[in-house]
C-alpha cells in the first residue's frame, strides 16, 4: 500500500512540475496562491508531504494510503476551484 501512496504521490508532483513547464512556475504560483483556491493548495501540499513523510521515515502503510486519498480530494477539490461560477 504505501508502495501505491508513494507512486501516486510522485506522479502528483510530476504533474505538477509539468504544469509549471507549460504555463510558467511563477504564473502557477500566482494562481495556486489566488485567494480562491489558496486553502485547497495549502491542503494539497501538506498531504503530499504527509503522504512521504508517512511512506519514508514513519513507514506506516495505512495513513500513506489514507494520506493518498486525501490528496485526491484535495485535488479534486483544486480543480474544481478553476470553474467560474
Amino acid at each position: 500500500m504505501a508502495a501505491f501512496a508513494v507512486c501516486y504521490s510522485l506522479g502528483n508532483v510530476i504533474s505538477l512540475f509539468g504544469m509549471g513547464f507549460l504555463v510558467g512556475f511563477k504564473k502557477q504560483f500566482k494562481m495556486a496562491t489566488a485567494p480562491v483556491r489558496l486553502t485547497a493548495f495549502i491542503v494539497y501540499i501538506v498531504l503530499l508531504i504527509l503522504t512521504f513523510v508517512m511512506a519514508f521515515a514513519l513507514d506506516i502503510a495505512v495513513l500513506c494510503l489514507i494520506f493518498a486519498l486525501g490528496q485526491y480530494c484535495a485535488l479534486a477539490w483544486y480543480s474544481a476551484s478553476y470553474i467560474p461560477f
